[in-house]
């Protein structure tokens, strides 16, 4: 039993093994061909089988494939000028017939059925047999789909079938198969085979002698068909993930806040994103497609940037101003390497940051700096010069009558207060200016100096009258007046049966005492202050608290620890209880910071229980010495 009776059998449909040189009088048939020589071949048997029955030929193809088959039909006997002047063979060259009926790239129908209704007859009626046939091929259809007009191609193939309604003829459409290699070409691919009655594949497939290699064929096409489906959605898969990562990279690049740009051959402008027309001014037309050298204020500096690119080189954070549309200028650094195919240069990616407020900031820096540095300098100048000259006449100060000291120490606090109020003036004006804090804090070092010097000079006019009543007195005084001057409200609490103490010590806690409230007036932001006085047989401890808005506690425990990380004033007070073998702290309350001050009491000699030194005289040195 043969292949074919088996298949029979188990209800298998083979493919249908069909000479192809045998066909209907009326067939419409597509031959698909890989190979040249198959082609022409199969034409050789299917025109020559024709005119061997003694009918017409048409033959409208190549001049290649034309020549082939005039050659193949004289090896198989046939004189191609004989039979051409018979009229039963015609030969057309496909090019030149297409444009007797192409209009605006599709061919038109009246043309096209007025050229080949009045051929086909003629050819019939040249054969001179009763029921004469006509054996057609032609491959315009297989030029217009070479050149991409697939339309074209298939409404001529209906063309083709409509003129077979009215004349009988037999016809093939050659078609090579390397013209349906891509995946677009599926679905046109099925529409031509729709318009024919029969399809002849290529030499592959037509090759197979058996059933059995038919069928083993068919399975094998069939697979691949499959895998290339699975291979296809695999590839749509891939393709549209990375249209969406390509499509997020091109957001991502179109709208990043610094300028990204492409710089092709010549420094021509290829693309650039949004930032880049707002940051210049430009529209996209005024600046993609220029050059990018004619945006640069300076030549040089583009120059020596293309060079280094075309050299190969990667270029980072290279300084270049380019022109705004508007006239103005923006200072830019540029990020930059090229892309190089083949030795050649393609294109450049930029990324640009604009640098011009930083550039500008630099620039005011470095003038405030230089300023900074000449305003430190009179400052240190005239603060020592004074100083020294205040020095100077302070202490002779002490040795002039009453009345003549305080008309030189009027005149004295007079003028430093003047000189005071323009140096507060001048750092304030530190105090905004970029990058000065350090100089900031000099400046409030000299003005520290030059406030002592002044507490000098309004004692000497005013000094607390430690008399008979010693401390508790001096410090009732005090507190008076700063209460009216801060606007400050002082609470006092004193011993009132406050025992005598030896001049020294009584100065400096009188000291203590200003200076925690002028602390409080210039720091704290307070409006109450407390001030507690306490004695024991064994030491002295004086307190003063505030309410205003504290202290890091860090701080405090750095000054506690190490004596540091506070103003002159603080420093110089607790080097002096020191002196005293007392203690200073500071504490916080829950309501600011509280400075503690301790000091032993001594049953030394050194230590008497009243004084007869002259408190107003002790008074005025004390300040004079700090």
């Amino acid at each position: 039993m043969g292949a074919r009776e088996m298949a029979a059998g188990v209800g298998v449909s083979l493919t249908p093994a069909l000479d192809w040189c045998e066909h209907e009088h009326a067939a419409h048939v597509v031959q698909f061909y890989g190979d040249d020589d198959f082609l022409l071949d199969e034409l050789a048997k299917f025109i020559g089988g024709a005119l061997a029955a003694g009918d017409a030929a048409l033959v409208i193809a190549t001049k290649c494939h034309r020549q082939g088959l005039e050659e193949r039909l004289a090896y198989r006997g046939f004189d191609p000028e004989r039979i051409t002047a018979q009229g039963r063979y015609l030969s057309l060259d496909a090019s030149e017939t297409l444009s007797q009926f192409m209009i605006d790239g599709l061919p038109d129908r009246e043309r096209f059925i007025q050229l080949i209704a009045g051929t086909i007859p003629c050819l019939k009626a040249s054969s001179k047999r009763e029921h004469a046939r006509l054996a057609a091929f032609g491959e315009m259809v297989a030029l217009l789909w070479a050149e991409g007009n697939r339309e074209a191609a298939i409404r001529l193939e209906q063309l083709w079938n409509e003129v077979a309604i009215s004349h009988e003829f037999s016809l093939r459409c050659g078609y090579p198969m390397t013209s349906f290699y891509r995946e677009e070409d599926s679905e046109p691919l099925v529409r031509i085979c729709a318009q024919h009655s029969a399809v002849i594949p290529a030499e592959t497939y037509s090759a197979l002698n058996s059933d059995a290699e038919k069928l083993s064929n068919i399975t094998q096409l069939q697979h691949k068909a499959r895998l290339l489906e699975t291979l296809k959605a695999e590839r749509n898969e891939i393709s549209a993930s990375l249209q969406r990562k390509t499509l997020e990279l091109a957001e991502i690049l179109e709208n990043a806040l610094e300028g990204v740009q492409q710089i092709g051959p010549g420094g021509r402008i290829l693309w650039a994103n949004c930032a880049m027309s707002k940051l210049l001014g430009y529209g996209e037309r005024e600046y993609v497609n220029g050059t990018f050298g004619a945006f640069c204020v300076r030549q040089d500096d583009f120059q020596e940037f293309w060079s280094r690119l075309i050299k190969g080189e990667e270029v980072y954070d290279f300084p270049i101003e380019l022109r705004c549309k508007d006239g103005s200028s923006k200072h830019v650094r540029i990020h930059s390497n090229a892309l190089w195919q083949s030795r050649s240069f393609v294109h450049a990616r930029c990324f640009i940051r604009d640098v011009t407020e930083h550039k500008k900031m630099e620039e005011e820096i470095r003038q405030s700096e230089l300023q900074l540095r000449v305003a430190k300098a009179e400052l240190e100048s005239i603060v020592e010069h004074r100083t020294a000259v205040l020095r100077h006449l302070s202490s002779h100060v002490l040795t002039l009558q009453d009345t003549e000291r305080r008309r030189i120490a009027r005149e004295l606090h007079d003028c430093l207060g003047q000189y005071l109020v323009g140096l507060k003036l001048h750092l304030e004006s530190l105090r905004h200016s970029p990058h000065s804090e350090q100089m900031w804090k000099d400046g409030e070092e000299l003005l520290e100096k030059c406030i002592c010097e002044i507490r000098t000079l309004s004692h000497l006019l005013h000094p607390p009258m430690m008399d008979e009543a010693g401390f508790a007195s001096a410090a009732r005084w005090y507190v008076d007046n700063f209460g009216q001057r801060s606007g400050i409200k002082v609470n006092l609490e004193i011993p009132e049966r406050l025992e005598r103490l030896p001049q020294k010590v009584e100065l400096v806690l009188f000291r203590v005492m200003q200076e925690a409230l002028t602390n409080v007036h210039r720091h704290a932001e307070a409006t109450e202050a407390e001030i507690v006085m306490l004695q024991d047989a064994e030491q002295l401890v004086l307190e003063v608290s505030d309410d205003g808005k504290g202290i890091p506690l860090e701080k405090l425990n750095r000054f506690n620890e190490s004596g540091t990380g506070m103003g002159m004033g603080l420093t110089g007070m607790r080097e002096r209880v020191r002196e005293l073998d007392g203690r200073v702290e500071l504490l916080p309350n829950c309501n600011g910071t509280s400075l503690r001050v301790s000091v032993p009491i001594s049953t030394d000699e050194e230590w008497p229980a009243t004084t007869t030194r002259n408190a107003r005289s002790a008074c005025a040195e004390g300040p004079a010495q700090m």
